[in-house]
């Protein structure tokens, strides 16, 4: 699990920023944003360049440039309105993540597929991939409606016991 966890933040440090941002002026634009808000706590007001500067050890243009891009990452509010009447919010728009659909299961479902056998594999795929029902993955694969609905529990069990191993 500590891989997922890794995996999916890895994911996010490198897909929320707008512009491509290498990982060391990242961690230093990070580390700016924090500093700030400490220093902004202490001082009860918004630090100076040099201070900030001066608080982390850096230079007043590693400063600027750690700005320039904190500023680039992409952080977008549930609540932002959306549409020209503005009534409507983009948290509104977004579907809820069925029960069954955690991120972490949708990260590691394409290696449970892979590991499954070559007829359980393509009938996972069909069924739920291709929304084929048993008795269409019937016809396309050869084998009677009671052998697919076979295998699929098969598959399912299998993915399963993955899971759980994990």
């Amino acid at each position: 699990m500590a891989c997922v966890v890794g995996e999916v933040k890895r994911h996010l440090r490198d897909s929320s920023w707008r512009l491509h941002v290498s990982r060391p002026l990242k961690e230093q634009a990070l580390r700016l944003c924090r500093a700030a808000d400490d220093l902004h706590q202490r001082l009860g007001r918004s630090a100076t360049t040099s201070e900030l500067a001066e608080h982390l050890g850096l230079g007043e243009e590693e400063v600027l440039e750690g700005l320039a891009a904190a500023s680039s990452r992409l952080e977008v509010s549930l609540d932002q309105p959306v549409g020209d009447d503005g009534d409507a919010s983009l948290g509104d728009l977004m579907a809820a993540a069925g029960a069954s659909e955690e991120p972490e299961d949708l990260l590691v479902l394409p290696g449970l597929v892979a590991a499954l056998p070559a007829l359980e594999r393509e009938v996972i795929l069909l069924r739920f991939f291709q929304d084929l029902d048993q008795y269409e993955i019937a016809a396309r694969v050869g084998f009677s409606q009671m052998h697919i609905s076979r295998l699929q529990r098969r598959a399912l069990a299998r993915m399963h016991a993955q899971l759980v191993e994990h």
